[in-house]
């Protein structure tokens, strides 16, 4: 009697302990939406002779995106982003349109923490399908008026850029 009792008060505690474990992972759970808020308005960041400007806004449950690179006053690259929410992944898509050419990038992207953002670029293949490339961003906002942006290529950072809001 005393073991059947012991185990029941067992296992109903690992099933409440269970229970307040699901309901802390969800009232944690982080709001993907708000945080993309981060990034509204026009960041700047200057690297040796090149700079680069990003202007986002608003677009329902996601945002524009303008990008503009320049070298000693001449555009080098250029292009126009769209982001949104997908609530079934939780997480945010992009897409990405070259100006001088017609490639396009695919990207998803979420909040690891109120600061943190990281994003995994996809390509389409040939046959229609999207696949992975060995390119992710991390951008990590320091305070509302600077993030830091690191690209990494198969797991190494190969460059590191400091954007300031400019409005």
């Amino acid at each position: 009697m005393k073991k059947l009792l012991l185990t029941t008060i067992i296992i109903v505690s690992m099933v409440l302990g269970a229970s307040e474990m699901r309901a802390q992972t969800t009232e944690a759970q982080l709001n993907q939406v708000e945080l993309l808020k981060q990034y509204f308005g026009t960041w700047k960041s200057d690297y040796k002779d090149t700079t680069e400007v990003y202007v986002m806004t608003p677009y329902g449950k996601g945002m524009q995106v303008s990008f503009k690179a320049t070298t000693k006053g001449k555009v080098i690259y250029q292009c126009k982003q769209v982001w949104g929410y997908d609530k079934e992944s939780d997480k945010i898509l992009g897409m990405l349109l070259n100006r001088a050419s017609s490639s396009t990038s695919f990207y998803v992207s979420w909040f690891i923490s109120k600061n943190v953002n990281e994003t995994i670029e996809y390509a389409a293949r040939n046959d229609g399908k999207l696949e992975k490339t060995n390119s992710q961003w991390k951008e990590d906002f320091k305070s509302r008026d600077m993030f830091i942006q690191s690209h990494m290529i198969n797991n190494k950072t190969v460059s590191m850029r400091t954007f300031m809001r400019v409005k």
